[in-house]
């Protein structure tokens, strides 16, 4: 926890609203001690369960939204509403993921994978969509072993402007960046592939 506490000084506290279109672009500036050492990451990063098709990863989802709502790792609650579940699985978030495999994976983990998400940072509403009763759209991240390589998950929460309201966990999305870290070497720092062994 005390490598998280060090990069959200290093990130700074929102102090900068970023572009609403550039979330996917953050996501190859995390790395992997964001979330602790390699040997933690791999242990959050490892899922639960496995869905290899629609179906699959909708069962699991089924049964994970009894548990709603759930909390990230940045201390953001969301919850998981039935009507959400077709869309989490639906054919365009499927095909915003780098690969079909990995979205089922990680739609069938989204409790766990919510559950080790981080907020490093924040975004402006996209000017495109309707904002109708939205506070914002807020970007979490985290960590996806799949085959033999941690990847990044990208989570869409809606936030909305009445405190009555819940946040809605809206979507999900495998993004195609392998998770990096750094290892000093000799006062060096040098960028690594951090693959499963």
């Amino acid at each position: 926890m005390e490598i998280y506490a060090y990069y959200n000084a290093l990130l700074g506290d929102f102090d900068m609203i970023e572009h609403w279109d550039s979330s996917r672009k953050k996501a190859r500036e995390l790395r992997l001690e964001q979330w602790g050492t390699l040997e933690e990451v791999k242990m959050l990063a490892a899922p639960l369960r496995q869905a290899s098709n629609r179906r699959e990863a909708m069962d699991c989802l089924k049964e994970i939204a009894l548990k709603s709502p759930f909390t990230s790792r940045s201390g953001l609650s969301a919850r998981l509403s039935k009507r959400s579940l077709g869309k989490l699985v639906s054919h365009a978030a499927v095909v915003s993921s780098f690969c079909p495999e990995a979205h089922y994976i990680a739609a069938a983990n989204i409790d766990k994978i919510f559950s080790n998400a981080i907020e490093p940072w924040r975004f402006a509403l996209n000017p495109h969509k309707d904002n109708t009763g939205l506070k914002s759209r807020r970007y979490l991240f985290a960590p996806l072993e799949f085959n033999e390589k941690i990847k990044v998950v990208k989570i869409t929460v809606k936030e909305y402007e009445g405190e009555d309201l819940q946040n809605k966990l809206y979507s999900i999305e495998a993004v195609g960046v392998e998770l990096k870290t750094y290892l000093p070497l000799v006062g060096e720092r040098k960028e690594v592939d951090c693959k499963r062994r």
